[in-house]
C-alpha cells in the first residue's frame, strides 16, 4: 500500500498523539504537523489525510487542488462545516476505516462564491429571518423560542428585489426574503427539509428562494419548518423556488449583503458556481457521481412573485393576504367572465332543473329533487357576482345579476305554470323543509360558498361544484317559491323565498371573502363591496335568528317531553308546532285504555312542566 502524508494541527499536537496517531499505526502513514507558513511539495495523486479544523481547509484545499492531491478527511474538534460537506463520520476510527476501505477516490465538486470556496452555504437576503429558521430543526426549546421570535417579528419583513441568471441563461426576476445556496440540500439546516435529498451528487448546485407574499404564508412557512414533515418531490409549497444548475447569478440594485459559510460580505454581484470534479477525496461515505457531463437544469418558481406583485412588495411590510397578480389569475377571470353570461344552454338548463325540481317537490321524492340540484346552472353566474362585488367590477356585476335575475324569472315561472298544471295543494315533508329557513341554512350557505369560489380558482377541484350544489340547494326554493304563487299562499311565497335570498347572499358573501383571501383582490378594493354584502346578510339574518330561536324551542320541548313518564303513561313522537298556544302532538303509551280525564291529567302535567299552556292532540296506545 503506497504511503500517504497525514496533516495534523500543531496547535492541538497532545490531542492528536493521544486520539488520534493510535488509530494510524497499523497504516502505512507519515505524519506532517501543518500551520499556516507550511509549504508542501507532494506529488500528484498523492495521498493526504488531514485532521485539521475549518479554517485551515478553507486555506489548504484550495492548495489541494491546484496540485491534484487525493485527500482523506479525519474529524477534527473544528472540522464541523468541512465534515458535513464531505459526509466525514463522527467517531475517528470510523473515518479512517472508511478512507483505506474505500475503494477509489471520489470525484468531488467543489462549490465556490465569487472565488470563494464554500462547503456549507451561501445566504443573502434577511440575515435575522434565515438564521432563526435555519434553527428551527434544534431542540424543542430552541424551536419554540425561535418560532415564537419569528412569528412576532412577522411584521417587520421585508422583500427585495433580485435578478437570477443560470448557467443556461435562464432569467428569474422576482422579490425574495432570502436565498440560500447549497451543493447538497442537507448541507445546510435551512434547506435539508424544504425539499428532498438527492441520492446522487449530479454537477448542480441547489438554489433554494424564499419568497412568502403574505404573513399568512410566512406563518405557514414557519409551521411548516417547526413540524417538519417529509418535503414533497413532486409540489413545492407557493412560498418557494428551487433552482439546479451548475452555477447561478444573483444581482439587485446597489450591494447585496450575504454569507458564506457565516461570514458577511458584500458585493454588487454574486456568482455561485461549481468546479467539477476538482478534488479527489478517499470516503465511503460520499454518494455516487452520476456521469452525464450535462446535468439536466430545473428552475421551479412558478409560486414567487413576478410582474408588478415584485414593486407592491419590496421594502415594503408583508400584507396579511397575499394579493395575486392579474396574470396569475387570468384563466380564472376569463372562466368567471364565460360564466356569468346567459347562454342559451344556461336557460334552456334553468327550465329543465326547474321543471324536474317541481315534479320531484310535489312527489316528495328525495333523488327527483337532488337531480335538479346537480342539473341546474345557477351556481356560476353567483360565483361571477362575488368576483365583481370582490374587485368592483361594475361590467362583471352588471353581467352576472342579469344572468341570474333571468334565471331566476325563469324558475317561478316554470314552478308557478306546473302547479297551475298539476291538482295537488297538500304541503308535504319535501316542500315544508323549504318554508322555515333557520341561521343553520345560512351556514350552509356560507361553507358553501366558501367551497364554490375555492374550485371555480383552483380547475382540479372543479369537479367538486356538484356536492356543492347538493348542498345550498338554489333550484327546489325558487320551485316552492312559485309553487306559492300558484296556489296564492303567502306563507309558502315567503318562507321559500326567503331561503333562496338567505343562500343568495350567504354564497355571495363567503365565496367573495375565499377570493379575497386567496389573493384575486386587495382589501382597500373589496372593502366596500365586503361591506355592503355583510349588511345584506345581517338584514337577511333578522328572520333567520327568529326561527332558529324558535326551532330551538321547540327542539327543547321534544327533548323534555320524549320518554316522559306520567302516572304510568309514557310519552312518546312527540311533535311541535308554534302558534298563539304551543301545540303538541304526542302518543300516550299504557298498559289500559286511556279515558278523557287520564289525558286531561297529562295535559296539565305537561303545562306544570314547562310552564306554558298547551294544546294536546294525544293519540292512546295500549301495550300488554
Amino acid at each position: 500500500m503506497e504511503v500517504c502524508t497525514v496533516l495534523y494541527d500543531a496547535e492541538q499536537l497532545e490531542a492528536f498523539e493521544r486520539d488520534i496517531k493510535p488509530l494510524l499505526m497499523d497504516y502505512p502513514c507519515e505524519f506532517i504537523a501543518y500551520s499556516k507558513e507550511s509549504v508542501f511539495h507532494f506529488p500528484e495523486q498523492h495521498r493526504v489525510l488531514v485532521w485539521l479544523g475549518d479554517e485551515a481547509l478553507y486555506e489548504w484545499l484550495p492548495v489541494a487542488v491546484t496540485n491534484q492531491w487525493q485527500i482523506g478527511f479525519i474529524p477534527h474538534p473544528d472540522m464541523t462545516k468541512a465534515s458535513r460537506h464531505f459526509l466525514v463520520a463522527k467517531k475517528a476510527k470510523e473515518a479512517i476505516a472508511n478512507v483505506f476501505e474505500s475503494e477509489q477516490a471520489v470525484d468531488s465538486d467543489l462549490l465556490y462564491c465569487n472565488d470563494r470556496l464554500v462547503l456549507n452555504a451561501v445566504m443573502l437576503g434577511n440575515s435575522d429571518a434565515m438564521k432563526s429558521a435555519s434553527r428551527l430543526d434544534e431542540g424543542l426549546w430552541i424551536k419554540l423560542k425561535h418560532l415564537m421570535m419569528m412569528i412576532f417579528k412577522v411584521g417587520q419583513v421585508r422583500l427585495q428585489a433580485y435578478q437570477l441568471e443560470t448557467k443556461k441563461q435562464k432569467v428569474i426576476r422576482t422579490a425574495a426574503l432570502g436565498i440560500t445556496v447549497v451543493y447538497r440540500v442537507e448541507n445546510s439546516d435551512f434547506t435539508k427539509r424544504l425539499v428532498p435529498q438527492e441520492t446522487q451528487d449530479d454537477s448542480s448546485l441547489n438554489g433554494l428562494v424564499l419568497a412568502p407574499r403574505s404573513m399568512i404564508e410566512m406563518v405557514s412557512f414557519l409551521f411548516n419548518r417547526f413540524f417538519a414533515r417529509h418535503p414533497s418531490r413532486d409540489n413545492l409549497p407557493s412560498y418557494l423556488g428551487h433552482i439546479k444548475t451548475e452555477s447561478l447569478t444573483i444581482s439587485s440594485e446597489g450591494l447585496i449583503d450575504y454569507r458564506v459559510d457565516g461570514q458577511s460580505f458584500s458585493d454588487e454581484k454574486i456568482e455561485v458556481y461549481l468546479k467539477k470534479e476538482a478534488l479527489k477525496v478517499w470516503n465511503s461515505n460520499l454518494p455516487k457521481k452520476q456521469t452525464a457531463q450535462d446535468p439536466k437544469e430545473a428552475v421551479r418558481v412558478s409560486g414567487l412573485p413576478k410582474g408588478a406583485v415584485i414593486k407592491e412588495l419590496v421594502n415594503r411590510p408583508l400584507p396579511w393576504i397575499h394579493h395575486a397578480d392579474l396574470e396569475e389569475v387570468k384563466e380564472t377571470f376569463v372562466t368567471l367572465s364565460e360564466n356569468a353570461q346567459a347562454s342559451q344552454s344556461y336557460l334552456v338548463l334553468m327550465v329543465l332543473s326547474t321543471l324536474l325540481a317541481t315534479v320531484g317537490l310535489f312527489a316528495n321524492s328525495a333523488p327527483v329533487i337532488i337531480g335538479a340540484m346537480i342539473l341546474a346552472p345557477l351556481m356560476a353566474p353567483i360565483i361571477s357576482l362575488s368576483m365583481g362585488v370582490l374587485r368592483q367590477n361594475t361590467e362583471f356585476i352588471k353581467v352576472s345579476i342579469k344572468t341570474l335575475v333571468t334565471g331566476v324569472a325563469l324558475a317561478i315561472f316554470f314552478g308557478t305554470l306546473l302547479s297551475l298544471i298539476v291538482p295537488l295543494h297538500t304541503i308535504n315533508s319535501e316542500i315544508g323543509a323549504r318554508l322555515s329557513p333557520t341561521l343553520l341554512d345560512l351556514g350552509v350557505a356560507i361553507i358553501s360558498g366558501m367551497a364554490a369560489a375555492y374550485a371555480s380558482a383552483r380547475s382540479e377541484v372543479a369537479k367538486s361544484l356538484a356536492g356543492v350544489a347538493i348542498a345550498v340547494a338554489l333550484v327546489p326554493p325558487l320551485a316552492v317559491t312559485g309553487i306559492g304563487i300558484g296556489w296564492l299562499d303567502w306563507q309558502v311565497f315567503s318562507g321559500a323565498f326567503l331561503l333562496f335570498i338567505t343562500n343568495l347572499m350567504g354564497i355571495v358573501l363567503a365565496a367573495a371573502a375565499t377570493f379575497l383571501v386567496m389573493g384575486f383582490s386587495p382589501f382597500y378594493l373589496a372593502k366596500k363591496g365586503l361591506l355592503v354584502l355583510s349588511l345584506l346578510v345581517v338584514m337577511v339574518s333578522v328572520p333567520l335568528v327568529l326561527s332558529y330561536n324558535t326551532m330551538v324551542k321547540e327542539q327543547g320541548v321534544i327533548y323534555t317531553l320524549e320518554g316522559w313518564m306520567v302516572n304510568g303513561i309514557e310519552v312518546k313522537e312527540v311533535q311541535v308546532r308554534n302558534g298563539d298556544t304551543l301545540y303538541i302532538s304526542a302518543k300516550l303509551i299504557s298498559n289500559y285504555p286511556l279515558k278523557a280525564a287520564q289525558i286531561d291529567a297529562v295535559k296539565l302535567e305537561m303545562e306544570a312542566l314547562l310552564g306554558k299552556k298547551i294544546q294536546l292532540e294525544a293519540t292512546s296506545a295500549v301495550v300488554r
